[in-house]
């Protein structure tokens, strides 16, 4: 997902602003991850990125990831809505995508190592997000 106005928003507030506006709306998410059975992969600026359905993680596929992933979806935009932009006091609007396939995923760097999402499917769901209506989620036909 990522924030509709956020770098028109970046540019009328401070640094300290973003940072705390930033930090409420994340822990909002942070709170609904375990709550929907997903897992946070990363945040870059206003992306918040998460995965469902990795086998990696509890040992077997999960035949339920794009439910949760959709209640996901839908939980964050209810939290958003909670959440003001600091620089016009309007609800926050979020674009968010989905996508469902294969990944590579791994820890990479020596320097502040993290875990990451590779391949297509990550590439296919940012297009989503990109290609979203403010406020809404766009769904791929494989997710679907």
């Amino acid at each position: 997902a990522d924030i509709v106005g956020f770098t028109d928003m970046c540019s009328a507030a401070t640094p300290y602003e973003v940072m705390c506006f930033l930090n409420l709306l994340y822990r909002r998410f942070d709170g609904l991850v375990d709550i929907y059975k997903v897992y946070k992969v990363e945040t870059i600026g206003d992306c918040y990125m998460v995965a469902g359905g990795l086998s990696v993680i509890t040992g077997e596929e999960d035949p339920l990831h794009a439910v949760r992933i959709m209640e996901f979806a839908k939980a964050m935009l209810r939290a958003s809505r909670e959440v003001r932009m600091p620089h016009n006091s309007k609800p926050v609007q979020l674009r968010v995508g989905l996508h469902s396939g294969p990944v590579t995923s791994g820890v990479v760097g020596d320097q502040m190592p993290r875990f990451c999402l590779f391949g297509d499917t990550v590439n296919v769901a940012s297009r989503m997000e990109s290609m979203c209506r403010p406020g809404h989620i766009h769904v791929s036909a494989a997710t679907q």
